[in-house]
């Protein structure tokens, strides 16, 4: 959905459901205009210290909240200022927290910085603010306090949120294709995908992918068959749908190179 839809949509919303805009009338919302830079934590880290407040804006729908940055060396761990900013936040997720990652703005002395953020409460918290815990925000080069690696999830994120999928789907290599493709699967977030694509959406195929609801796999797993105009991977995959339960298989990708731009696509996808 356009952001021009967006707006139409509450436009209408108001003047069609006024007691339904009445009960939503505190969620801020704020229009998306621009991307994202694209900073490494290590200089962000100082700019966003321990202690600051800072607003969080989704990409996608445009709400906005705020939060205070409470912890975290690795990433930021933040928590929503109020009740009224968890209420946005978990708003932003269908009323359900989730470890989906979304690609969030976070506006820093008149720029954008480019940031990812999952949705899921977990470890302390100390704010009087509804919201059992804390939650991460990624930027670039972020990586996880156990393991010390760096999240795919988020970093695609980052990179949404900072307009750079095309330029890195572009120089991106077969495995690197792939694990594009199947994060946004895992994400429900088909803007990750695309930029890969050349595969004909098969209206059978993508039923079957969106009826998807967990997906999870290894990226150092992949199994790659080199050729000379294309290669093909094979990836091993523990998949749950939403009406048949959990499911091993193996999706196999072809990849060829696009004669226009060089870069590697997805031409099939066998499931």
């Amino acid at each position: 959905m356009t952001k021009l839809m967006i707006l139409v949509f509450m436009l209408i919303s108001f003047f069609v459901h006024p007691q339904k805009m009445k009960a939503e009338e505190n969620l801020t919302y704020f229009p998306v205009g621009d991307t994202g830079k694209v900073l490494k934590w290590k200089r962000v880290e100082s700019l966003l210290p321990k202690g600051k407040k800072f607003k969080v804006i989704d990409v996608e729908t445009g709400f906005y909240f705020y939060v205070q940055r409470r912890a975290g060396s690795h990433h930021a761990d933040v928590q929503p200022l109020t009740r009224q900013d968890t209420k946005i936040m978990k708003h932003l997720y269908n009323g359900k927290w989730s470890w989906n990652r979304r690609a969030v703005l976070i506006p820093f002395k008149g720029q954008m910085l480019a940031a990812s953020m999952n949705g899921m409460p977990h470890g302390a918290g100390a704010l009087d603010n509804g919201f059992p815990g804390h939650f991460c925000i990624h930027f670039a080069g972020s990586t996880t306090h156990k393991s010390q690696n760096v999240d795919p999830g988020h970093q695609l994120m980052v990179l949404k949120a900072g307009g750079k999928l095309d330029e890195y789907a572009l120089k991106a290599e077969p495995a690197e294709v792939v694990n594009m493709f199947l994060t946004g699967l895992k994400q429900d977030d088909d803007a990750l995908m695309q930029p890969v694509l050349r595969v004909k959406q098969e209206h059978k195929l993508w039923t079957k992918l969106h009826s998807i609801s967990t997906i999870y796999y290894k990226t150092d797993l992949f199994h790659a068959k080199k050729y000379k105009t294309k290669e093909k991977i094979a990836v091993d995959c523990l998949i749950y749908y939403e009406d048949k339960g959990a499911q091993k298989t193996t999706m196999v990708f072809t990849l060829k190179r696009n004669p226009l731009t060089n870069g590697w696509e997805i031409s099939s996808l066998a499931l």
